[in-house]
């Protein structure tokens, strides 16, 4: 199947006669964001910070840990489905890295975003029973706020496909309902279809995370009250979440995948064709002028929002057990609250100790 066909195949045209200095400033954004986040993943990798964190002395049923596993065997798996499918066999095949391929390798890197919640305040936990690092916060990430960042348990095995096979797939979905759709309503225009992409993944995505929450994988315990649902259990979900992450995050992952001209193009890398430069060149400016428009897209969308979210939360909810909490709640004149209201934000030193 041809890439362009899970696409709007639109005339050129309809991008208008873009300048090629139109895809240099998306590659120009996709070269420093590509940069700064293996930048950070370099450095807490190479760093005093990537190591384990302690689950602490809180029990963990059997079942839990059975569950954990097999998600972390059956997600990469389905996650190396969608990456040969999708990138490695097109590649093989034709002997070049097309379109969809640049938007998978752009769409699993987003989870250098995964835990931009707590750069300001905590507002994310994860449950240390997963395999895990810690976290690329404080001594990777310049300018990182939050004291304890680098203690949050990203699961290693389970979080970067996880934005394959769980994240990425729900655009795909949303992509082919619109088809469905526009083969009804050829004549719906640009705002509609946007509206469907944002609306169709707040939706999804609050499905998809209520549904996880409720297995203590991860927890919300940072946000607004009157904008969370089932506020003070230790499952509540923010529906700023829901939007933040899904309509517009992964809403804007959607839309690039769908948007494109008849010669399969994205209006990220629109104009590159008339630059004079060697087909390798032109392929590696496609590359990070989609990767450029994604991770711009979560930046803007969702990385900034998200700190006003988190600072604005209230009060955590009671009863998180050691391995969701994991020390990380450093705030107050005794050190040992976590944030809300009235709750002091120490800026301390960064230290590794544990």
């Amino acid at each position: 199947m041809r890439e362009t066909a899970r696409s709007t195949q639109l005339p050129s045209r309809a991008f208008g006669n873009a300048a090629p200095n139109f895809a240099l400033c998306w590659a120009g954004l996709g070269t420093f964001w590509l940069l700064f986040q293996l930048y950070v993943l370099g450095s807490w990798v190479l760093g005093p910070t990537f190591v384990a964190t302690d689950p602490g002395t809180d029990p963990i049923s059997d079942q839990k840990l059975l569950l954990f596993k097999v998600l972390q065997t059956v997600v990469p798996i389905a996650a190396a489905g969608m990456a040969w499918k999708l990138l490695f066999a097109p590649w093989l095949r034709t002997g070049r890295i097309n379109t969809d391929g640049r938007i998978l390798f752009a769409a699993a890197m987003v989870f250098f975003w995964d835990m931009s919640l707590n750069y300001a305040s905590i507002a994310l936990f994860y449950n240390a029973y997963f395999i895990n690092f810690g976290s690329w916060a404080n001594g990777a990430w310049p300018t990182w706020l939050g004291p304890s960042g680098h203690l949050l348990p990203e699961p290693f095995l389970f979080i970067m496909p996880a934005y394959l096979a769980l994240v990425f797939s729900q655009a795909l979905l949303i992509c082919w309902l619109l088809r469905k759709v526009k083969t009804r309503h050829p004549q719906l225009g640009l705002w509609p279809t946007l509206l469907m992409i944002v609306a169709g993944l707040t939706v999804l995505d609050s499905i998809v995370e209520i549904t996880v929450l409720r297995t203590g994988m991860y927890a919300y315990p940072g946000a607004i009250a009157s904008l969370t649902l089932w506020y003070g259990k230790t499952y509540q979900f923010p529906l700023t979440e829901g939007f933040l992450f899904g309509g517009l995050g992964v809403g804007g992952c959607a839309a690039i995948w769908h948007f494109r001209d008849d010669q399969g193009q994205t209006f990220a890398e629109i104009g590159i064709n008339k630059l004079r430069c060697s087909a390798i060149t032109k392929s590696w400016l496609r590359t990070l002028s989609i990767y450029g428009f994604i991770h711009s897209v979560f930046f803007l969308l969702y990385f900034l929002p998200c700190q006003l979210v988190s600072l604005n939360a209230d009060p955590f909810p009671a009863g998180y057990p050691s391995y969701m909490t994991n020390r990380m709640c450093v705030y107050g004149i005794a050190g040992d609250q976590c944030p809300g209201p009235g709750v002091m934000m120490p800026r301390k030193p960064f230290t590794t100790a544990h």
